[in-house]
């Protein structure tokens, strides 16, 4: 047996591997990063927005990488770290603070 073709053998092997890891999870991870970096960087006061943690709510004021959220019937006023913001929350509904069925 050649030992010189199946080093050859694993060597593809190893090159297709990488080429799979690069386009399947690390290429398209960075290009959500970016994307969430990005909408992170255009939230303007007020954007409705949604957090990792289920908040939704209005921003009403920005200070760098603080954002004050206006949220629920009374309109409780949090702060949220900028960080912590994952979309614009597009939905059309009333602010009526309670989910519709």
């Amino acid at each position: 047996m050649n030992a010189g073709g199946t080093t050859g053998i694993y060597a593809i092997a190893l090159v297709i591997l990488l080429f799979v890891l690069f386009f399947g999870f690390i290429l398209p991870d960075s290009r959500a990063k970016r994307a969430r970096k990005a909408l992170q960087g255009s939230l303007k006061v007020g954007d409705r927005v949604f957090t990792q943690s289920g908040l939704h709510g209005v921003i009403t004021a920005i200070d760098n990488d603080i954002i004050l959220l206006e949220s629920g019937p009374a309109g409780a006023e949090l702060e949220i770290a900028r960080w912590s913001v994952l979309g614009i929350d597009r939905a059309d509904r009333k602010d009526t603070g309670r989910c519709s069925s």
